[in-house]
């Protein structure tokens, strides 16, 4: 991959595009880029320890029963996907706050580098027993900044 716009992104996620994908107007629906941001998101988290591997019936939450919940999304849509083409979709965090993290997603092409997507999400802590926020869990707090080259 000789993608210099992703060179900054600690866990990158690849895709390839299928015919399905494309819609009407002849390009990648729109919709997709938050499935991409998704995947990349929940790799993150993964490596970080804020869920765990598997929604089929595994406990995906920390060992005291918290996890993300999604607060806010957006994407900036810099040029239509048109299949055939391979992406490769990058998360990474700009912000630990109290109990909140905020992500930057990028989607460019895996061979040739175009940048297609940018975004971001925030997501919140919470304690899904309760649907209480509680604080970013301190593992993750450093897990977050080791993968990022920070503290």
């Amino acid at each position: 991959m000789s993608n210099a716009a992703l060179k900054d992104f600690p866990v990158v996620v690849p895709f390839p595009v299928h015919w399905s994908e494309m819609d009407a107007y002849g390009h990648v629906n729109n919709a997709r880029t938050f499935t991409w941001f998704e995947s990349a998101r929940i790799a993150y988290m993964a490596r970080v320890g804020l869920v765990g591997p598997s929604a089929a019936g595994a406990d995906t939450t920390t060992a005291d029963g918290v996890g993300p919940i999604l607060a806010n999304t957006h994407a900036d849509y810099l040029k239509p996907v048109v299949f055939p083409v391979n992406l490769v979709a990058g998360a990474r965090v700009t912000r630990v706050g109290n109990s909140s993290i905020t992500f930057e997603h990028v989607v460019a092409g895996a061979d040739d580098g175009v940048l297609y997507t940018r975004g971001g999400s925030i997501v919140v802590t919470l304690r899904y027993a309760t649907h209480e926020k509680v604080p970013v869990p301190p593992g993750v707090r450093a897990a977050i900044e080791k993968l990022e080259g920070r503290g």
